[in-house]
């Protein structure tokens, strides 16, 4: 009988701790949430922020470097193209002269 009321009392002060730390969490937690919410926030220091305008305006600089550099190669792609254009003309122009000039003897 006495084995069983020992057994019976630490049971109970096992769920006594227990209960006790739980409570304790749980005003703890509601303590922490009151906390936050009462806080009142503020925006970022200066030193935090990021410079977001001059990124931005760096990367537009950059596409619109690339963007003329693609014109420029086009452009030269084009000029080449009719430069060759205008030598088989050129050499279509020569071949009848010379033609024209074997004939005439």
């Amino acid at each position: 009988r006495v084995e069983q009321l020992k057994y019976d009392v630490q049971h109970l002060q096992t769920a006594l701790r227990n209960f006790q730390h739980r409570r304790y969490l749980r005003e703890q937690q509601e303590r922490q949430r009151e906390e936050l919410l009462a806080r009142s926030f503020t925006t970022n220091d200066s030193d935090t922020t990021i410079p977001i305008d001059e990124t931005l305006q760096f990367n537009e600089s950059l596409q619109n470097a690339h963007r003329g550099m693609d014109d420029l190669i086009g452009s030269g792609t084009n000029i080449l193209q009719g430069l060759r254009d205008q030598r088989v003309t050129l050499k279509g122009t020569q071949k009848k002269i010379l033609d024209i000039a074997n004939t005439l003897g």
